[in-house]
C-alpha cells in the first residue's frame, strides 16, 4: 500500500522546492538529487513543477506497489527532469554520482497494517543510516517522535553543519493510533525520545551540509540548540 497523507506530503514537497530554488546550493544540486522512498511520487513532481528546475531528481522506491504508482504519477504529469527506479536506496547509494539525498524516511518505531512506515525500535534508523552516508548535502523531515535528539546528535557526529530547518505540526493519524505504534511511542516518551501533544506532534525539514571547501563555510547556517528546544518543547540540549 502506498502512504499519502496530504499534510505530510504538501510540507515535504515545499521543503523540497526551498531546497532546489536555493541559488546558494546549486553547487550541490545541479549534478543531480536522488531520493530514498519514492512513495506516491506527487510531492517532488509538485516541488519541480511549481519550481520550474531543470534539476534532475533520481527516486527510489524499492516497494512494487509504490513504484507502479508513482511511475504512473510521472507519466501523466512529469516532469522529465524526475525519475523512479525499482530497486533498494542503500545498494545504490555509494555509486551514485549524485552529492544530494532528500527523504521523508518512514519513522514510525513499530509496525502496523498499512504502509510500511517502520523506522526502527526508535523511529530514526533509517534517518541516521542517511546521514552515515557518503552524501554532502542532506534534506531529510524529521520527527519529533523519532528520537529528534539522537538524529541530530548523529548529523553532528557525521561532520554535518546545520543549514536551515522549517518545522510544523502534523495530527496523529491512524496509522501512528495504532496500539503497537502507540505502546511504543509511549515508552519512547518516557525514556525522552519522543516528544508529542495529545492530537499532535512536530514535523521538521532540515537541511545539513557537510564539505569542508571554502564554499560550504561561506553559507549562513542555524544553531542545532534552537531547533532541538523546538522539537521537544524545551527540555533538550544538543551540542551544537
Amino acid at each position: 500500500m502506498t502512504f499519502y497523507d496530504p499534510v505530510e506530503s504538501a510540507f515535504y514537497s515545499w521543503c523540497v522546492e526551498r531546497l532546489i530554488t536555493t541559488a546558494d546550493l546549486r553547487p550541490y544540486t545541479a549534478r543531480g538529487v536522488v531520493e530514498l522512498g519514492a512513495g506516491s511520487g506527487r510531492p517532488v513532481i509538485e516541488a519541480v513543477r511549481r519550481a520550474e528546475s531543470t534539476i534532475p531528481i533520481r527516486g527510489f522506491e524499492h516497494d512494487p506497489r509504490a513504484y507502479r504508482t508513482a511511475r504512473r504519477m510521472v507519466d501523466l504529469k512529469g516532469p522529465a527532469t524526475y525519475t523512479v527506479e525499482l530497486g533498494d536506496f542503500f545498494a545504490n547509494a555509494e555509486t551514485a554520482p549524485e552529492c544530494c539525498v532528500i527523504a521523508n524516511p518512514p519513522y514510525l518505531p513499530a509496525r502496523g497494517p498499512g504502509p510500511d512506515l517502520y523506522g526502527g525500535r526508535d523511529g530514526a534508523e533509517v534517518t541516521c543510516r542517511l546521514l552515515g552516508g557518503r552524501f554532502e548535502l542532506v534534506m531529510l523531515m524529521v520527527s519529533s517522535i523519532a528520537d529528534p535528539l539522537g538524529v541530530l546528535a548523529q548529523a553532528a557526529a557525521r561532520g554535518y553543519r546545520l543549514l536551515d530547518w522549517s518545522v510544523r505540526p502534523i495530527r496523529f493519524g491512524r496509522h501512528c493510533r495504532e496500539p503497537e505504534v502507540w505502546r511504543r511511542l509511549e515508552v519512547l516518551a518516557g525514556a525522552g525520545e519522543a516528544f508529542y501533544g495529545p492530537d499532535e506532534y512536530l514535523l521538521a525539514g532540515i537541511t545539513w551540509l557537510r564539505d569542508d571547501g571554502a564554499s560550504g563555510d561561506a553559507l549562513p547556517g542555524a544553531d542545532p540548540a534552537v531547533l532541538a528546544r523546538v522539537l521537544c518543547a524545551g527540555d533538550a540540549v544538543v551540542a551544537a
